[in-house]
Parts: C-alpha cells; structure tokens; sequence
C-alpha cells in the first residue's frame, strides 16, 4: 500500500502533510473478493484534526470515471467497512472501472442528523460533509473522477450519515444506498433538508436487532427514535415526486434451509429520481455479500441479495448529478 497525503488544493483552509503509516488490509486476514487495483492511505488535517481514508483504484482508470465512498458503521473504520462488504466493491471497480473510498469517521464515528446522538463526531460537531468535500475534490485531482458522479453508501451510522449528505448536501451526490438504518424521527432531526430530488437506495432486514425496520428507539440506545423504514422511503418517495403505488417483487429464493427471503420495492416514475428499498424479511443489522460473515448477535444474513452487487448496480445507471 501507496501512503500519500491530500492535496493542499482540496480546501483553502486545511493544511495536509504526509504521515508514516502501516498497511491497513493484509490479504489473509479474512477471505475478500480478488482484486488487482492499487490501494493508497491518504492523511490530512482538516479543522485542526486528523482525517485519513483509503482509496482503491483499478488499473487503467478511464478519466472522468465515477467515485464510490463507502462509510463504515459506528465503532468501526474504513479497513472495517472493507472487510464488511467482501472487498466486492474493488472487484466491481477492476470491472466497471470506478474509484472506491472508505473513509475513517472521527473515534470511529458520524456526525448525522440526529440531535440525540451521542458519539463523539456529534458531540464534537465534526463537519463529515466538509470531509466529503476534501475526499472528492482529492479524488478528482489524483484521479480524475467525474465530479458529478459521486455516490455515497454505507453501514448503519455510515447509513445515517448517507441521509445527511442527501438531505443537506446533494449538490455533492448523485446518489446514494443507506444499509441499516433509518430518519429520525421530525423531534430528533437535526438536518435542515434542501429537498431535492435525489436517488435513494435502502436496504432494511425485518429482525434488526440494531436499528428497528418499524422504527421507534432502542433501549438504551443514545440516537433518539427514528422513522419506520416505510415512513422513511415514503418520505424520500415524496421529496422525489413518486406519487405512484411502488411496484413490489419477491427475489428468487437461493437456499431451501435459509429463512431468509428479501421483497424489492420500488418507486420510479419517469423522469423522478428513483426511490428503491430491499426488505430483508427476517435479516439482520449486516451487509448481505458473498465473502464476509457477519457475527450471529447482530442477526441473519440472506443469501438472496448481494448488496455490493445490487447497490452499484443501482449508481451505475444513475445519470450524472446535475
């Protein structure tokens, strides 16, 4: 692994060096999809505090190809987030020809919208947006991506964060794919949404130990309540004028002995941003891939979905954000 520093150029007001680091990933730590790219740590200080991420790049990138930043849930970073969705978003890369980002949170956290969250980037007031500002304009220096086509997922708080960047800053996505997690609730929003249409991807599993599909607060949670995943796709079907009944389907079912099963539902009338939700009927607070486990205690993964896959399937047939 390449360890470069961002760009002086990124923002007027950030100052970046370079920083001595070890490598992030070792190919046997845990089974990823195989990949041929280059992988780069990237170091910066931004309002006085350190920010780093990773950038993965395909060999014999095209100029103006895509961006694909991946934010990790709370607790973890972007190694993390890696290693959570299979490595599949590189080996998509190598074939689709796009970069893909994981950034590192501040004490492995997001600043989103919810006012009663208690991590330390909300306690903090870290400006996350500003920091997806840097990596872009960072990207688009060292690697030449299309500004207009940025898209942005992530896990859980890095779901969460996702919202935040739709709602308050779409002039930076074209896109983005929320997995576990849903909006607050109107008492504990702490966003002033801009409400532009954009195109919105959730997937959501039924028995979420985590993050509650019918909304509601956890005990003992510290984020507040939050939206039921119906209320929170109607509220994104609404910003993004589908009035229309959404169009319901069952995926084909992989495994006899997986209880699993996953319905897609889907919000897209002509010329209005597209607004899709995956159930996982009976899923967890986890990424479905092909290569990473998640542990029993935060619930079932399926076999019927292969989220990397379906979510840049998603982005790549997005148009450009205007």
């Amino acid at each position: 692994m390449r360890h470069v520093s961002l760009t002086a150029a990124v923002l007027a007001t950030a100052l970046f060096l370079a920083v001595p680091t070890i490598s992030a990933f070792a190919r046997d730590s845990t089974e990823l999809a195989p990949y041929t790219g280059n992988i780069t740590r990237n170091i910066g200080t931004i309002d006085g505090r350190e920010r780093t991420f990773v950038t993965y790049s395909p060999r014999d990138l095209k100029p103006n190809s895509p961006l694909l930043i991946m934010f990790h849930g709370g607790g973890g970073d972007g190694p993390t987030a890696r290693i959570g969705t299979g490595g599949e978003f590189d080996a998509l890369a190598d074939r689709d020809g796009f970069v893909v980002v994981y950034p590192d949170g501040i004490a492995r956290s997001w600043n989103t919208c919810r006012t009663a969250q208690q991590n330390v980037a909300r306690r903090w007031q870290i400006d996350d947006s500003r920091f997806v500002e840097a990596i872009i304009a960072h990207e688009v220096a060292g690697h030449g991506i299309d500004p207009h086509r940025v898209f942005v997922t992530g896990h859980s708080n890095g779901a969460a964060l996702t919202y935040r960047l739709a709602l308050e800053r779409p002039d930076l996505v074209a896109g983005i794919a929320a997995v576990s997690s849903n909006l607050p609730t109107a008492d504990n929003m702490a966003c002033k949404a801009q409400n532009v249409p954009t195109p919105v991807m959730v997937i959501n599993g039924t028995a979420d130990p985590v993050s509650y599909y019918n909304g509601g607060r956890r005990p003992g949670s510290p984020n507040g309540p939050a939206l039921s995943t119906k209320a929170t796709m109607e509220y994104f079907a609404k910003m993004n004028g589908q009035t229309g009944e959404p169009e319901v389907t069952r995926l084909p079912h992989m495994r006899n002995n997986d209880p699993t099963a996953v319905e897609r539902t889907a919000w897209t009338a002509p010329d209005k941003p597209p607004v899709i939700l995956y159930t996982v009927l009976g899923g967890g607070h986890v990424v479905p891939n092909r290569y990473y486990r998640y542990p029993q205690v935060v619930g079932r993964m399926t076999d019927d979905l292969d989220a990397p896959a379906v979510i840049w399937d998603f982005f790549s047939k997005l148009p450009p954000r205007q």
